[in-house]
């Protein structure tokens, strides 16, 4: 839809999650603004509630003097008396496709077959009914949150997170293990799905263990380091892409470095004005915009991110960082070339280099 003239007279959407719901409603005033004036021409309705009837009928027949159509949201109709559904239907009943001033959105998470049959008949004739059956975000962790709302189960906060990381962030994936934690969640009592359930049912992908590994890295954890890289070796896996991520991370420390030094020397400026500063270290900064450009995932994931960074970037001087840089770049060329030494140790060598970066600084 792009212009008013593109609605129809009336909407029902039906589905058993509720932010499934508010997301439609939400999709609906984005469409509508600029298009209409919301303090006059837009009012939700709650069915449930005394007096509401009265307020819509008046509301529905009123013409515009500001908007081209007005609208009308219907929340609640599950909870609706007998009264409201007739009223609802004397209201619908005989509307004009091409000629009607008022268009009609219901929001109800009771299925079609629980809806009035008179009304259904009366909607679509006109208008659109849809069942909404699946989430529609692209928002993975939306995704999960609307998916186990529909399935009457949850996720803890903490096994929401570590199951979307498990699957490095494949929305594919995701609904595949889903399934294997709904199959084994369905039949128990309490039906929330905890952070051990995941460890346990949803093994970490490739690439989430080379992740664990750069972490360590990040974090200067030698044993935790030298750990991820033999579990990576042991699946006989090509280890370049190791080297790609450590010079992404370490090149964000850098741009880190950089803004906070800055940022420094603003805040004595400030200072010195009597004024104060408000943003983060990384706010507008050149690390934000590296890592807006270089990494590919979610809102969710650069602020995961953002933070892990921030509280690696202390254990490394910024000589240290240009110092590892450089390591890197040796690397990437001898594991590119013919060598006789095997992956696993060059990189073995390479973590431990990193890790005791300070030892590598000319005196």
């Amino acid at each position: 839809m792009k212009n008013l003239s593109d609605l129809k007279p009336c909407y029902l959407f039906t589905s058993r999650s509720l932010s499934i719901l508010d997301d439609k409603l939400t999709e609906f005033r984005k469409f509508l603004k600029g298009k209409i004036d919301f303090d006059s021409d837009f009012k939700i309705f709650y069915a449930d509630e005394e007096g509401e009837e009265g307020e819509f009928i008046n509301f529905y027949n009123t013409p515009s003097f500001f908007s081209e159509k007005k609208v009308a949201v219907i929340r609640n109709l599950e909870s609706a008396q007998n009264s409201f559904i007739k009223m609802l239907i004397d209201q619908v009943k005989g509307l004009n496709k091409n000629s009607f001033g008022t268009v009609l959105i219901i929001l109800t998470s009771l299925q079609k077959n629980k809806i009035d049959k008179q009304l259904l008949t009366e909607i679509e004739k006109t208008g659109v009914i849809e069942n909404i059956y699946a989430p529609q975000t692209g928002n993975l962790k939306k995704w999960l949150e609307e998916k186990s709302e529909l399935d009457n189960i949850r996720f803890t906060s903490k096994a929401a997170i570590e199951l979307i990381e498990n699957v490095n962030f494949d929305g594919n994936l995701l609904k595949t293990e889903y399934e294997k934690l709904y199959t084994f969640i369905i039949s128990e009592k309490d039906k929330t799905i905890n952070e051990k359930m995941v460890d346990r049912l949803v093994s970490r992908v490739y690439d989430m263990k080379i992740f664990d590994a750069v972490d360590h890295i990040g974090n200067r954890d030698k044993g935790g380091a030298l750990k991820a890289l033999k579990v990576v070796s042991d699946e006989k896996q090509n280890m370049l892409g190791l080297i790609t991520l450590l010079h992404r991370m370490f090149k964000a420390f850098l741009y880190l470095k950089s803004d906070i030094e800055k940022r420094s020397k603003s805040e004595k400026n400030i200072s010195a004005s009597g004024a104060s500063y408000q943003d983060g270290p990384y706010s507008g900064g050149g690390f934000k915009k590296y890592l807006e450009r270089n990494l590919g995932h979610s809102p969710y994931m650069i602020k995961t991110v953002t933070e892990k960074y921030l509280r690696f970037c202390k254990k490394y001087e910024k000589e240290e960082i240009i110092e590892v840089l450089c390591l890197l770049n040796r690397y990437d060329i001898l594991l590119r070339s013919e060598k006789e030494v095997p992956d696993f140790m060059l990189l073995t060598k390479m973590a431990v280099e990193i890790i005791d970066a300070a030892s590598l600084l000319p005196l």
